[in-house]
């Protein structure tokens, strides 16, 4: 199928559930706006769809400060969601680092809106193996209320996304010369991209090290680690503890 049909596809997908979004609120749709391609891509096709919606980025307290400049300048109509604590508070309310098991920075600040509402998501079944088996209409129930998803360009490739990006003329961030997806500093999801972050950006490598020392200090934890660095050598490793452990020298002079 060429993009040209996919296109069309999305925005009739958009448009049919315009309905639904619009017994929710008043304003339609709620859009899920990172500032990356993908929801660059569903912010335009609601344009496109001439559907009633309104874009809201979910900021986390760990955003690239040139995404955070993108969004300002490129789409100031994007309503910015604060969290109700910083990444570095949840983790000392948790006790505990987000694992890529175990992401729960993702819940606290980032699915936990758009409830009662029809949230039109930039996901791709490309993207993962997980998202091969997500649907174009997902409806769940979280503390109670209703959690609906709408995901029209599942089957958009990554290809394909720039490509109509280009020819609509939409600029793309910055980041996306260097560096293939965007998102939150130090995301557990990809340790080499936790890696690549912590040596680009030290002011949050700082900030993670001395939020493990409060824990460390304050409740206990990591307690077989040398220090709080230590613990964050471990954590952008992609390692086990005790594999991190066996190989710790080795590992810290290939970090």
């Amino acid at each position: 199928m060429i993009l040209k049909d996919k296109i069309l596809i999305s925005i009739s997908i958009i448009q049919k559930a315009e309905l639904v979004a619009l017994k929710y609120n008043d304003f339609g749709f709620h859009l899920a706006f990172s500032g990356g391609k993908d929801s660059q891509v569903i912010y335009e096709l609601c344009k496109l769809a001439n559907v009633k919606f309104k874009a809201f980025f979910y900021k986390t307290s760990i955003d690239p400060k040139e995404l955070l400049s993108f969004i300002r300048n490129n789409y100031p109509d994007v309503i910015w969601i604060k969290p109700q604590m910083t990444m570095y508070q949840l983790i000392l309310k948790k006790g505990m680092l987000p694992l890529r098991q175990c992401r729960f920075c993702c819940e606290y600040l980032k699915e936990r809106n758009g409830l009662d509402a029809v949230v039109i998501t930039g996901i791709r079944k490309e993207e993962s193996s997980k998202r091969k088996r997500r649907n174009e209409f997902e409806t769940s129930c979280k503390k109670g209320r209703d959690k609906n998803l709408l995901n029209p360009i599942l089957d958009w490739t990554k290809r394909e996304v720039f490509q109509f990006l280009k020819e609509r003329k939409i600029a793309i961030c910055e980041l996306y010369k260097t560096q293939e997806r965007i998102g939150c500093v130090g995301c557990p999801a990809s340790p080499s991209s936790m890696r690549k972050d912590f040596r680009e950006r030290p002011n949050f490598k700082k900030a993670y090290i001395n939020t493990v020392a409060r824990l460390m200090r304050e409740k206990g934890k990591y307690s077989e680690f040398e220090n709080a660095e230590d613990v964050i050598d471990w954590w952008s490793s992609g390692l086990s503890r005790s594999v991190y452990m066996a190989n710790k020298t080795q590992y810290k002079i290939n970090l």
